[in-house]
């Protein structure tokens, strides 16, 4: 982590426009391609959300704005971030789960089953620190076009992204994904960077990057 000069930040104004706004933050959705996804979950028995999710913090770490956080009214850049997420409960309620960022799938799949098995033999709800974080709602009993999540000031320059049921559309698998940001250090711009990442990732580059080491 490191503090941004802002002396030298090309976003100063924007920057300084929006961070102290009652509502700063922007949210927006799109569907995007899962059908290599799906099918690849499928053949190698691995859940769903653990493959897309370690897509969404590749996609996140390739955008630097995504990592750029306000803390204690100061900005700073992460070099990396880690995801957290959260896991659904037998009793029906959900638990947060906070896993981290690796380079290769093997290790990011073995790493979040173990960390999705301990939280929901123990919840965490805890609150400590989470900056160098960012999160991801799963919410697979419904496909939306938007949604918007509490906010809070100590955490608004965290992203959070959400991820939908995906749904059939004639051959394709559409997945609905969307993405709150802090509009003090992210840009319609950065989020589209995201957005087309991932889509790449999911299509394209999919064998890459989850069959690769």
């Amino acid at each position: 982590m490191r503090k941004i000069d802002l002396d030298h930040y090309p976003r100063r104004q924007l920057y300084e426009v929006f961070k102290d706004r009652e509502v700063p933050f922007f949210a927006t959705s799109i569907n995007l391609d899962a059908t290599r996804l799906k099918r690849y979950a499928e053949r190698h028995r691995c859940g769903f959300f653990v493959a897309i999710s370690f897509l969404i913090s590749h996609a996140v770490n390739g955008v630097a704005e995504l990592r750029h956080r306000i803390i204690d009214g100061e900005l700073y850049a992460f070099d990396q971030v880690d995801p957290g997420f959260t896991v659904l409960l037998d009793d029906g309620t959900f638990t947060f789960c906070d896993a981290r960022h690796f380079p290769f799938f093997p290790e990011y799949r073995a790493h979040a089953e173990s960390c999705i098995d301990a939280v929901r033999r123990k919840a965490d709800l805890e609150t400590r620190d989470k900056h160098g974080m960012f999160f991801i709602s799963a919410i697979p009993w419904f496909s939306f076009t938007a949604i918007v999540h509490p906010y809070s000031r100590q955490y608004g320059s965290i992203p959070l992204v959400t991820v939908g049921r995906y749904f059939r559309q004639g051959r394709r698998t559409l997945i609905p994904i969307a993405i709150q940001v802090h509009h003090g250090v992210v840009d319609g711009l950065h989020v589209g960077q995201f957005f087309e990442r991932l889509g790449d990732l999911m299509g394209k580059d999919l064998p890459h990057w989850l069959e690769s080491r």
